[in-house]
């Protein structure tokens, strides 16, 4: 008989939601928890970019 992982919260990165339990690594941001270095990138609002070309196609040096 396995023993079934309680859930004790849900990611905090809204596209996901995924179920957090007991045991689970996490991120924590302030008092919220993501499940993954993806949900936790997403959740501060990161985005990917090659060095050097943001800027010039935003018009800065």
């Amino acid at each position: 008989m396995e023993l079934q992982k309680e859930v004790i919260d849900y990611c905090a990165n809204e596209k996901c939601g995924k179920e957090i339990y007991i045991g689970d690594p996490v991120s924590k941001i302030g008092h919220e928890l993501v499940c993954s270095g993806k949900c936790l990138v997403e959740k501060v609002g990161a985005v990917t970019v090659i060095a050097g070309e943001f800027q010039s196609r935003q018009g800065g040096a």
